[in-house]
């Protein structure tokens, strides 16, 4: 789809009042930060403009002291559980306090959740009703699953199945 045909859906789907507001955007880095751009430009039903993306990797990093995150790298190795946990809890944190400040969120640079093997299901959970979050991912459809990072040999992951509904994730094109 191109960026238009998505924010314009975008915009019909975030009007609606309760339910289920987990949206996602799947394309290269390159073309997501074009559409990052575009969206920001554009206004949603209520006049108000797209805010910009956060990045979750930040987010997640600015929330650990540096002499705890020193100590979390240092033991990863013998106990990555622990690194897994913080890094949950950090993300939580994040996720939290930026929805409570505006309500609507579009992300990017999630690749520490995935990483790290992080529980995805918060976000299906917390965003409903009045809350409303826009991932900005890094794949592609193939073989009736998303692929996270496809340039990656090594290391590629998939989206859970249940986590976006269908009619809820676009595909941007080249």
């Amino acid at each position: 789809m191109t960026d238009t045909d998505i924010i314009q859906a975008l915009r019909e789907k975030l009007h609606l009042e309760g339910g289920r507001h987990l949206y996602g955007v799947l394309g290269s880095y390159q073309r997501l930060e074009s559409f990052a751009k575009k969206l920001q430009q554009a206004k949603d039903t209520g006049g108000n403009k797209f805010p910009k993306p956060l990045h979750v990797n930040r987010g997640i990093l600015d929330s650990i002291p540096d002499d705890e995150f020193k100590s979390l790298v240092e033991d990863e190795a013998r106990v990555p559980e622990p690194v897994r946990a913080h890094v949950a809890r950090a993300f939580e944190r994040f996720l939290r306090k930026n929805l409570e400040a505006s309500g609507v969120l579009v992300l990017n640079g999630l690749e520490l959740l995935f990483s790290y093997q992080v529980e995805l299901t918060l976000l299906r959970t917390i965003a409903a009703d009045d809350f409303r979050v826009i991932l900005l991912l890094p794949g592609k459809r193939a073989h009736g699953k998303i692929i996270m990072f496809p340039e990656l040999e090594e290391g590629a992951h998939t989206l859970p199945t249940n986590l976006i509904a269908e009619n809820h994730l676009w595909e941007l094109t080249a």
